[in-house]
């Protein structure tokens, strides 16, 4: 397919950002699109804030002004992403829509290099890159450690590839789509109140669409700069992620689904520990090899950062894994989860 073909608007992205009190990192994001080397006219910013109480749309609007139509903005009531995006998709003039987290910068070359991976690749449905994860503070540095490293996201390609790669998968973060995706599968779901595209990218596999990852596009994500906010996140994720395979069977790989395991294994055998023997050394055995891979995992933050970030990345690592499994199960007690 000639890359020609793939145009059929004048604008080429439509970037959409969902806002709600950005106001660390909403400047950052802004000035890095507004100076990308992509053409100036081939691409639209489309801000759809979530009614931010904070400077967020002081700065946006001082962005607004002197962008000449540029970025537009509109209003989103009901705070939460999955309606956010849908404002913006149903606004967008592109033929590809973008979406970008408000915590994120990005480089001069982001739609540069976004545009030719997708002229490599004409037939895929939805092309991304990965994340290097940033912290600010002490326990953001931790965080950011927490959340680039495998024992703490898994098998997330996207977040923990070092090297040079590219091929297809499961999803991608900050995903460019065809236009004519919403098209075939509809809009991001709205009882939804994170974990969205999930459930999406679920429908649109159903479709036969594909996903296309290259470490040529680049991004930072600042992560939680506080042990409150991962927690609060953990909790978050693990809830809806649950709530999303509840709406839309399959949505879930099995990975997404072992901290419900563990965490429910892992009460099991609490409970049954002081009257079974067996389940008492299972347990102990359990919480030994958890605390060794812990240990393993932690000590490459002493070389990176220093020996004061040992204990509390073991222990952030635990927080993360908790309450992501609590978080799980206490989605069984919601009732989004047993309405459909």
């Amino acid at each position: 397919m000639e890359a020609t073909s793939l145009i059929k608007n004048l604008i080429t992205f439509s970037v959409l950002i969902v806002t709600r009190n950005e106001e660390k990192y909403i400047e950052k994001l802004i000035s890095s699109l507004m100076n990308q080397k992509f053409p100036k006219d081939k691409f639209e910013i489309i801000v759809i804030d979530g009614m931010s109480n904070d400077n967020t749309r002081v700065i946006l609007n001082k962005y607004i002004e002197k962008s000449d139509g540029k970025i537009r903005m509109f209003n989103n009531e009901k705070k939460t992403l999955a309606p956010g995006w849908n404002i913006g998709i149903q606004e967008a003039k592109g033929d590809y829509v973008l979406r970008i987290d408000g915590h994120t910068k990005v480089n001069s070359n982001f739609l540069n290099n976004y545009w030719e991976v997708i002229k490599e690749n004409p037939d895929v449905s939805c092309v991304g890159g990965t994340i290097t994860s940033k912290g600010i503070g002490f326990q953001g540095e931790v965080n950011e450690y927490v959340y680039s490293h495998p024992f703490g996201v898994g098998n997330s390609k996207f977040r923990t590839l070092k090297s040079d790669w590219e091929g297809y998968v499961d999803t991608v973060p900050y995903g460019a789509y065809k236009k004519e995706v919403f098209t075939t599968v509809g809009l991001f779901n709205e009882n939804l109140v994170r974990n969205e595209d999930l459930d999406f990218h679920k429908r649109m596999h159903d479709k036969g669409m594909k996903f296309f990852l290259s470490s040529k596009i680049q991004s930072v994500y600042f992560v939680r700069d506080s042990l409150k906010g991962l927690i609060n996140k953990s909790l978050g994720d693990g809830q809806w992620t649950i709530i999303a395979d509840r709406i839309t069977p399959g949505a879930l790989k099995a990975r997404h689904k072992v901290p419900l395991f563990a965490f429910v294994f892992g009460f099991l055998l609490l409970i049954l520990a002081p009257f079974i023997g067996i389940a008492f050394w299972m347990l102990v055995f359990i919480i030994s090899a958890y605390l060794i891979l812990n240990l393993l995992s932690s000590k490459g933050i002493v070389a990176e950062r220093s020996l004061k970030h040992f204990l509390p990345c073991m222990f952030t690592f635990f927080c993360l894994h908790f309450f992501r499994g609590l978080g799980s199960f206490m989605a069984f007690f919601r009732k989004e989860y047993w309405i459909k």
